[in-house]
């Protein structure tokens, strides 16, 4: 619910009186309290000044309307009191509008009974709002040459020196130098990167491989010495000497 407006009207008396709605007057809600539509303090000073300044003299307000973009077409606590505070005539009525993004905005029309009670759950009146045509664009049609005017035919394009389907080279804004066409390079810098990648790779299992030879090799030595080890503890043990 973003915008608030209510209509200007003349009423006219009689079995079946009417209202003739002449023009309208709109009040921004700032949404002090989130994406619900609260009108906060400065929202109803703004509210009670618009409608005692902006209706002009000899009409009054018929009443407002909203949109409920969130729940349906009803009348909900604080669009309650809104209405009984700005709007209190028995003859005023509310508006709730019903968008949708792929339907037509439905809405609904909220008024009070002979006791003043208002059936807010649901709209006794509800209605489909048909979108409105398109406007038609409206082209000028450019003026005819005046006599004498001189007629500008764009310049035909340059001969190609390149073979049909070769790619042009790049050229350097405002000389006729060619320069290495953007592709190349990229591929270079590339294959440069690549080369330095394979080369660390490399490097890696290099010291990788080194590291696993000089670990197999103390290994041994430690088997060789466990063995001799053994040997003297089975040599020192042996009663035949």
């Amino acid at each position: 619910m973003t915008t608030f407006v209510w209509p200007w009207s003349t009423l006219f008396s009689g079995p079946r009186a009417a209202a003739h709605i002449t023009g309208y007057a709109p009040l921004d809600c700032e949404h002090a309290f989130g994406p619900s539509f609260t009108l906060s303090d400065r929202d109803q000073e703004r509210l009670a000044d618009l409608l005692k300044s902006a209706v002009p003299a000899g009409l009054r307000a018929a009443g407002w309307y909203h949109s409920h973009t969130r729940s349906e077409i009803s009348f909900s606590g604080p669009d309650r009191e809104i209405h009984q505070r700005f709007f209190p005539e028995p003859w005023q009525v509310a508006l709730v509008l019903r968008p949708h993004t792929f339907q037509p905005t439905r809405a609904g029309f909220f008024f009070r009974e002979p006791d003043g009670s208002i059936q807010g759950e649901a709209s006794c009146a509800e209605f489909a709002l048909e979108p409105l045509p398109p406007r038609p664009v409206e082209v000028e049609p450019e003026p005819p040459p005046e006599v004498g005017q001189v007629i500008r035919l764009p310049s035909p394009p340059e001969p190609q020196t390149e073979p049909p389907g070769y790619p042009p080279p790049l050229r350097v804004a405002g000389s006729g130098h060619r320069i290495v066409p953007l592709l190349a390079l990229l591929a270079s810098v590339a294959a440069a990167l690549l080369a330095y990648d394979v080369f660390r790779l490399q490097a890696a299992l290099k010291s990788q491989t080194d590291r696993a030879n000089r670990a197999e090799k103390f290994l041994a030595d430690a088997r060789n010495q466990l063995r001799i080890q053994q040997q003297k503890i089975a040599a020192s043990a042996d009663p035949g000497e």
